[in-house]
C-alpha cells in the first residue's frame, strides 16, 4: 500500500501511481468514445440476384461437405489386416508388388 505513492521515473518526470491510474481511466473513456461512434458506421448488402446464387451455391457446398463420411476404422484396419495376410501367404518368388512411396521409385 505504502509503494502505491511512491513516484516511478517516466522519462525523467516523476508519475505516481494514481496519476497512471487516472490516465488509465481517461484511456477507457477514450476508447468507449471510439467504440460507440463505430458502431453507427454500419455497411449494409443489400441483396441481389448474384449474392442469392453465391448463397445457393455455398448451400450446396456444404451439403455434399456434411454427406461425406470417411470409412469407419474397422473397415480400415480390416483391409490393413487382409493385405498383411495376403503378403504373408505368398511364396518368395511371388508376385506381390509394394506400392512405391514416390515416383523415382517407380
Amino acid at each position: 500500500m505504502f509503494g502505491m505513492w511512491q513516484g516511478t521515473s517516466l522519462s525523467a518526470l516523476p508519475v505516481t501511481s494514481f496519476e497512471l491510474l487516472i490516465a488509465g481511466g481517461a484511456l477507457l473513456i477514450c476508447a468507449a468514445l471510439l467504440l460507440s461512434l463505430k458502431r453507427k458506421t454500419r455497411v449494409v448488402v443489400e441483396s441481389s440476384v448474384v449474392s442469392e446464387e453465391l448463397m445457393a451455391y455455398l448451400g450446396r457446398i456444404a451439403n455434399a461437405m456434411e454427406r461425406l463420411q470417411m470409412p469407419a476404422s474397422d473397415a480400415i484396419t480390416k483391409d490393413v489386416l487382409l493385405r498383411l495376410q495376403e503378403m504373408a501367404n505368398v511364396k518368395q518368388g511371388g508376385k506381390v508388388k509394394e506400392m512405391p512411396l514416390t515416383f523415382s521409385d517407380r
